[in-house]
């Protein structure tokens, strides 16, 4: 599963278009913090059709990796 955050502290590793984050969630599902969807980051109907979604606060651990929004793309960012 991966999982879509709001901004959070870390290093940020990688650039993720959209069609490639549809790709993961397609493959491997997603947990998707509730900020998100309030404040309309992502559609949450557009992403259940593609596969398993939860919304679900996380806190992740130091070294993992998630998915945060940008304007122009989403970020793979390793929290600090």
């Amino acid at each position: 599963m991966v999982a879509l955050l709001p901004n959070t502290d870390g290093v940020p590793k990688a650039r993720l278009s959209d069609r490639a984050l549809e790709g993961l969630i397609r493959r491997h599902g997603a947990y998707v913090h509730p900020r998100l969807v309030e404040e309309g980051w992502v559609d949450l109907e557009d992403l259940e059709a593609l596969g398993f979604v939860e919304v679900v606060e996380l806190t992740p651990l130091p070294g993992e990796r998630v998915l945060v929004p940008t304007p122009t793309a989403w970020r793979v960012v390793e929290v600090a």
